[in-house]
């Protein structure tokens, strides 16, 4: 594909998509999206002059402040794929940068990560000024990127990293060593993976079964996350997931998710989910379910607001 501010584009992922990779829906799952995109921020710190010798050496980089995901456009099992990154605006308070997945095939906008970072220790999560040659390095590459994709803000109430009643356990787990990058702290894959988990557990607490899901011919599909990051997941974390269902539309159902470490009780991360149902031969999103519409006012996290 051709770009007309492709000379600051960092090309950063080039692959395709495997049957490991594709859940019940048929698709791909959520955090093999987050695996790539992954894939392609590491090429964007190293164009920044953050290569992985120079963060394991300070124990700092650029790490999300917020992170905001789409997802356009299905990905089924064997499709090609790539990835390329830019920045949009750079400056001493943080960096604003984003990641594209495309369908090689076609050039179908796929997935975006629209991030926000910070400068930051990796083992305390301590904020830091960015380095002047990184920061000098990102303005240089920093560009509006009109012809590209920019998502508007989320149509939907944001999850506060707050408690609030009505959250319920969806996932109790620990970090695993094989979850954690070469830093130590938790992959964004697998932080995703647990949200991914604990959709099922919210959609059984509102009465839809997999029994029901079938009968109906229905698929669930994530169409918008955003993600605020407190602190470092470390491995070996012990951690919990407390979620709950945020909002409801005619389309669409809103979950609110709150990753907690059992040690100190921190939330971690606090992440709103908007998603819809579809039909699973055509493809098509449909009404939300007749369950999510019974469940009482005072049970959505939003009445908390």
């Amino acid at each position: 594909m051709t770009f007309s501010s492709s000379d600051k584009l960092i090309p950063g992922f080039r692959g395709a998509v495997e049957t490991w990779e594709c859940d019940q829906m048929k698709h791909m799952n959520v955090q093999f999206y987050s695996s790539k995109a992954s894939i392609s921020f590491s090429h964007l710190l190293n164009a920044l002059g953050l290569p992985p010798s120079r963060i394991r050496q300070d124990r700092k980089s650029l790490t999300y402040r917020d992170l905001r995901i789409q997802y356009k456009a299905e990905m089924l099992g064997g499709e090609l794929m790539y990835g390329v990154s830019g920045i949009r605006s750079a400056g001493p308070d943080g960096i604003h940068g984003f990641t594209h997945l495309f369908k090689a095939i076609d050039d179908t906008l796929s997935s975006i990560s629209e991030f926000n970072l910070r400068y930051a220790d990796l083992d305390t999560g301590e904020e830091h000024p960015i380095p002047v040659d990184v920061l000098e390095k990102a303005k240089s590459l920093a560009d509006e990127h009109e012809d590209l994709y920019c998502p508007a803000p989320m149509k939907t109430l944001i999850l506060p990293a707050t408690p609030m009643d009505h959250m319920f356990e969806t996932s109790r787990t620990a970090v695993n060593v094989w979850e954690c990058d070469q830093y130590n702290n938790m992959e964004i894959r697998h932080i995703i993976g647990r949200f991914s988990d604990a959709a099922s557990h919210i959609v059984s607490s509102v009465g839809i079964t997999r029994a029901i899901q079938h009968e109906r011919n229905l698929g669930s599909a994530a169409l918008d996350y955003y993600v605020e990051f407190n602190k470092p997941i470390k491995m070996a974390n012990a951690i919990i997931l407390k979620s709950g269902l945020l909002d409801r539309k005619p389309k669409n159902f809103v979950f609110g998710h709150h990753m907690i470490n059992c040690d100190t009780g921190d939330i971690l991360n606090s992440t709103t989910v908007l998603g819809c149902y579809f039909d699973m031969t055509a493809r098509k999103s449909v009404p939300l379910p007749e369950e999510y519409v019974a469940i009482p006012e005072e049970q959505l996290l939003r009445s908390q607001m």
